[in-house]
């Protein structure tokens, strides 16, 4: 009986190699021509985060007076948050100053009481850094409790604690949840999210509101 020979690695890449040819060949441009693309983009998105970066810095000190209208809009040969964030905030195509822009923006409706406005662009907010994530997320929760919508501040203080790095950032949106619960008369909840608070983070500012805001409801349980 013969015994069948295998052939050889070398022998199955050539096979492959003639059989593909023409894929192989589309395949290796396709990968020359993203190598490229990928370095033009890169390089684009130095460019657009230099050029965001310094657009931002022109607004920081508006926002540190209060001129939010202004920061906002721009004025003149200024631009404003809101010009910044649609030109440089993206979740992929984005640069670091651009989305900051786009915090700053949500920030800024919310700084004027235009809840609204400031929770569409909270949910538009894309952060690499955790705790500015959990900040955007926060702000979301800020501006269902100013709309008395207190299950979804809950929700959305929550969901900012568990993305938060920072311990006593993730102690004060804890205490923002229970608080919403308080606030909607959810004494349960509270009571059971600020004892989570003094357990889990001892020392902390929002431990000690906690223990404040507990003995407060305690009566009422």
């Amino acid at each position: 009986m013969e015994q069948s020979v295998k052939p050889s690695t070398e022998e199955n890449f050539l096979y492959y190699a003639i059989k593909y040819k023409t894929a192989l060949i589309a395949t290796l441009v396709l990968l020359i021509s993203l190598g490229a693309g990928t370095f033009f983009w890169v390089r684009q998105q130095k460019v657009n985060e230099l050029e965001a970066a310094m657009q931002l810095s022109r607004i920081a000190p508006l926002l540190d007076v209060g001129e939010y209208g202004v920061a906002i809009n721009g004025k003149g040969h200024v631009a404003g948050l809101k010009k910044i964030a649609e030109e440089y905030s993206g979740k992929y195509t984005g640069t670091p100053s651009g989305n900051m822009a786009n915090l700053l923006l949500a920030n800024a409706w919310y700084s004027s009481k235009e809840y609204d406005k400031a929770l569409s662009v909270f949910k538009t907010v894309s952060m690499e850094n955790n705790d500015l994530a959990a900040a955007a997320l926060a702000g979301t929760g800020d501006c269902y409790f100013n709309k008395n919508q207190f299950a979804k501040a809950a929700e959305s203080y929550q969901e900012a604690s568990k993305k938060a790095d920072n311990s006593a950032l993730k102690a004060q949106y804890l205490t923002n949840a229970a608080k919403s619960f308080q606030e909607s008369k959810q004494l349960a909840k509270a009571s059971e999210l600020y004892t989570k608070i003094i357990a889990d983070y001892p020392g902390s500012t929002g431990a000690v509101v906690a223990q404040r805001s507990l003995w407060q409801i305690s009566g009422n349980l």
